[in-house]
């Protein structure tokens, strides 16, 4: 902690020089001089200063994953996209007709996909990895040995798609989930608290617009709490906040309890960052330059955007909220998780339990009754579906299988012509801007 650091923690909750030197026990002059570099600190300064800012803390378990990935490549071969950036099997992937936003066609395994426009080069080829599509693609980077670091190095490598042609890469949106989980030593954050403390004027923040979401539903005459949802930044910004109660969000969608959630999920808040178009770009670009953690970088982020206070009872700001910096400094325990997970069949299987199987328990009586087998023999007769049959691909293809086979090459050394005046440069425009 430098002089400067000290000067403007005291500045932003609009303390004077009085006032902190009575609190760290020294004199006024004294802390001048340490805010202005002629005097050092010793430790029993720090941890006094820790305390009266609440910059200490780091106890509320983390979880921090990638969540939304879509890349955008100006390249007319899908096949090529899947070979050699994602290093997937393009026979694996299905195929349809039709696409999104423009695109015509659309390239799929599960929640994989991969979107094109033969009819229009300048659209190129796109990525699109949601929620689940993150997960299932970390099966293929842990198989290969690999983390979502070297992923986005692959995307700068040179003559990637050989015979030297240089492809037009983007990175057009990135969100990181950052999850605090249950504690069972430590109460978890209230996000009600923070709502009250931006609309009492408690929190300063670089962006220009605050907005919620709460309240109830009803479902078969139960009320249902809906969760509360706080958003940060405009969505058609490039740079966007958006933190909820991740557990009344499952609650509501898979119909459980919040203490059913709490012993199957074991998360409380999600605290989420969307990064589009250049913040995207500027994001990986800084990961790439600095050798630092996307974690790291997410939760500099969070913390440079907004700066939440106490105040007396008179709405006087005193401190940083402690209970907010509970949250930021457990941030810095965290660590990206690779937690792949491979395509399974229990949304049909609770369809099977909810809907389906009285009427075949029913007929299997009737058969054991009878000396009938119709059950099987209709079973053997039904036909699959297009959707069936692709459904049945992803779920029995192993991982191996999914891996294109090839001679790996020497890994390029990984580096790129970035000052590092220009990678100072870059994290100012991507946090200030």
């Amino acid at each position: 902690m430098k002089g400067e650091q000290i000067k403007k923690l005291r500045q932003r909750i609009g303390m004077n020089q009085t006032t902190l030197a009575e609190k760290l026990e020294i004199s006024k002059g004294y802390l001048s001089k340490i805010e202005n570099n002629q005097k050092k600190l010793n430790s029993s300064i720090i941890n006094k200063l820790q305390s009266i800012f609440h910059l200490t803390g780091g106890i509320l378990p983390m979880e921090a994953k990638i969540d939304f990935l879509r890349i955008r490549l100006k390249i007319d071969c899908p096949t090529q996209v899947i070979t050699n950036i994602l290093k997937m099997d393009p026979n694996v992937f299905g195929y349809k007709s039709y696409g999104f936003n423009h695109y015509t066609e659309t390239y799929f395994f599960s929640e994989i996909f991969i979107f094109s426009n033969p009819n229009d080069i300048n659209m190129g080829v796109m990525i699109e990895l949601r929620g689940q599509g993150c997960r299932e693609y970390e099966l293929i980077l842990e198989e290969r040995k690999e983390n979502w670091n070297d992923f986005f190095w692959r995307l700068y490598q040179d003559d990637l798609f050989g015979k030297g042609v240089l492809i037009d890469t983007k990175i057009t949106r990135i969100d990181i989930a950052l999850d605090e989980m249950i504690s069972c030593l430590y109460k978890n954050y209230d996000l009600h608290e923070l709502k009250r403390k931006c609309e009492q004027g408690l929190v300063d923040t670089t962006f220009r617009n605050f907005d919620y979401r709460g309240g109830f539903s009803f479902r078969k005459g139960d009320r249902v709490n809906k969760g509360l949802s706080l958003y940060f930044g405009s969505r058609q910004s490039p740079y966007y906040l958006n933190f909820y109660e991740k557990d009344y969000e499952l609650a509501k969608k898979e119909g459980l309890s919040i203490e059913m959630v709490h012993q199957k999920y074991g998360v409380k808040n999600r605290y989420e960052i969307r990064l589009a178009n250049e913040k995207a770009y500027l994001f990986v670009e800084y990961l790439l330059s600095t050798g630092e953690t996307i974690e790291w970088v997410a939760r500099e982020l969070i913390d440079t955007s907004l700066k939440v206070f106490d105040s007396d009872n008179q709405g006087n700001r005193i401190s940083y909220s402690a209970n907010w910096r509970m949250v930021i400094e457990s941030m810095q325990e965290l660590k990206l998780t690779m937690k792949g997970e491979k395509p399974n069949y229990e949304k049909s299987l609770r369809w099977l339990s909810n809907y389906l199987a009285p009427t075949l328990k029913k007929i299997w009586i009737m058969d054991q009754t009878f000396g009938t087998d119709e059950l099987m023999t209709r079973i053997q007769q039904a036909e699959l579906k297009e959707k069936d049959q692709e459904e049945l691909v992803k779920l029995t293809t192993t991982i191996k299988e999914l891996l294109v086979q090839e001679e790996e090459e020497a890994v390029s050394s990984k580096t790129v012509s970035v000052t590092q005046q220009e990678v100072e440069q870059l994290l100012a425009q991507f946090l200030f801007e």
